[in-house]
């Protein structure tokens, strides 16, 4: 018995997956800094630059998480996109996919959350190693 060509458009679901993430942060991250603009009667043009922000502002997980999502993140939707063009997504890169996306929601759940740096640090370098390991059968499947 073969088995079924795996449909190369199942990439896109990790990445919606991964926009989705975006989404619920930007809506935290709205909503945590108008709180704390009406808690300190802050008007946003007294803030104008990041810099000026964080240090008006008491609170910036959110913020800073959601300015997170557009980092290293880009290399995921490179390889995703990648992948798809060259017809390259095999089983591996899509369980890959996917646990890089539960990656980045456990990040973004400690650093929106409880904040703890050790942890938050170990979810970056364990969403990292997988993004290696996806660009890694990516790059194996092209040679191969």
């Amino acid at each position: 018995m073969t088995s079924s060509p795996l449909n190369h458009s199942l990439i896109f679901g990790p990445v919606f997956a991964l926009m989705g993430l975006v989404l619920v942060v930007m809506v935290l991250a709205y909503r945590e800094r108008v709180r704390q603009f009406k808690a300190q009667r802050l008007h946003p043009q007294k803030v104008p630059t990041r810099a000026e922000f964080a240090a008006a502002i008491k609170d910036t997980r959110c913020a800073d998480n959601f300015a997170n999502l557009f980092e290293t993140p880009v290399m995921f939707h490179v390889a995703c996109l990648g992948l798809y063009v060259t017809q390259t997504v095999s089983m591996a890169a899509l369980v890959l996919a996917w646990v890089y996306v539960l990656t980045r929601i456990v990040h973004s759940r400690v650093q929106c959350g409880s904040n703890v740096v050790l942890t938050r640090f170990k979810c970056f370098a364990a969403s990292m190693a997988v993004l290696v390991a996806l660009w890694a059968v990516w790059g194996v499947s092209l040679l191969g």
